[in-house]
């Protein structure tokens, strides 16, 4: 079953610049230290893999030091503490002159007050940064934010997402906040349920196109935002894959990667998406939630406005479910 949940325009252009100044920038990043929060998530952990591949200094941030112990094996401090802690938090912030910040995880299924929980990662994570901003280290944030931020009346599990841009900016520190599209992670529930079943359904109309995008490529622009190998220019910036598609396509494509051929993608009702929710562990408080943000990508209140800034990134809806499905 597709639900949407948190996570076509020109490629923002990287002005020219001297052999001697990339050296310069580069040597600079070389320098820095970066913490990344939410770092065993799919896009923490791409931002992590993006700055250990560039040879950057990084403090990999989650819950379970268990899985943080791969960062820690490829060069990376890692720092055990939940994102709704501030004082620990603070201290993993300690000298990092770049952060990347994030809400995760983006659903709790048995959570009766979601934006309570919310609220406690967005003020917690916002004091760390102020506080490592006011002793002079952190020059700059990226937060994952979303293409739900566009919506101001985002509900259910992305109603944070502007919120937290919000805090950030609020504490002064320079701040880019990636709005990414539809997740192509997403699609693994459809990939499990066209295996089990032949089909996979939802909300979301199947011709509607959407701004698919991968993790890991959103992970490459916090990179680069961080290290400066983009222009640091403070504000939203949309974010999305190379083409919009739908789910229809991404149907068939699944399909025929699983042997699946006639595999279908049937429109569902809100009652039915709502009912399918709880009877597999939701609540009713998270799954009215999700059923009302899929709903606002449904009917377009939630979309790219492609007013702005945009990124275009590479990877394509066939090359991640080639590896998805793999």
């Amino acid at each position: 079953m597709n639900v949407m949940h948190s996570s076509g325009g020109t490629s923002a252009g990287t002005p020219a610049t001297t052999s001697a100044s990339v050296s310069a920038r580069h040597a600079g990043a070389e320098r820095d230290l970066f913490v990344v929060t939410a770092a065993t998530s799919d896009t923490g952990s791409a931002v992590v893999r993006a700055l250990l591949d560039r040879g950057s200094a990084v403090v990999a941030v989650g819950r379970d030091r268990e899985r943080l112990q791969p960062y820690a094996e490829h060069g990376a401090r890692t720092h055990v503490s939940p994102l709704d802690d501030a004082d620990r938090l603070s201290a993993a912030l300690d000298g990092a002159t770049g952060a990347f910040v994030m809400l995760a995880p983006g659903i709790l299924a048995t959570s009766t007050d979601f934006p309570a929980y919310q609220r406690a990662l967005i003020t917690a994570q916002a004091r760390a940064v102020r506080e490592a901003y006011r002793r002079g280290s952190l020059r700059r944030v990226v937060t994952l934010s979303g293409w739900a931020a566009n919506h101001p009346g985002a509900r259910g599990p992305v109603w944070g997402l502007k919120r937290l841009e919000e805090a950030i900016d609020a504490t002064g520190v320079p701040a880019v906040h990636l709005r990414a599209g539809s997740f192509m992670e997403n699609l693994r529930t459809d990939i499990a349920s066209i295996k089990a079943t032949g089909t996979t359904g939802g909300l979301v109309p199947p011709d509607l196109p959407l701004p698919m995008i991968a993790a890991a490529d959103i992970g490459q622009v916090a990179a680069e935002f961080l290290r400066g190998d983009r222009p640091f220019l403070p504000g939203p910036v949309e974010v999305a894959g190379p083409a919009y598609r739908t789910l229809a396509e991404a149907t068939r494509v699944i399909g025929a990667a699983v042997g699946a051929d006639d595999a279908r993608y049937v429109p569902r009702s809100r009652d039915e998406v709502r009912g399918m929710l709880i009877e597999s562990g939701f609540s009713a408080h998270m799954a009215d939630g999700i059923v009302d943000m899929t709903l606002d990508v449904a009917q377009g209140r939630i979309r790219l406005l492609g007013t702005g800034r945009t990124i275009t990134t590479g990877t394509t809806l066939e090359q991640f479910l080639a590896a998805a499905t793999a």
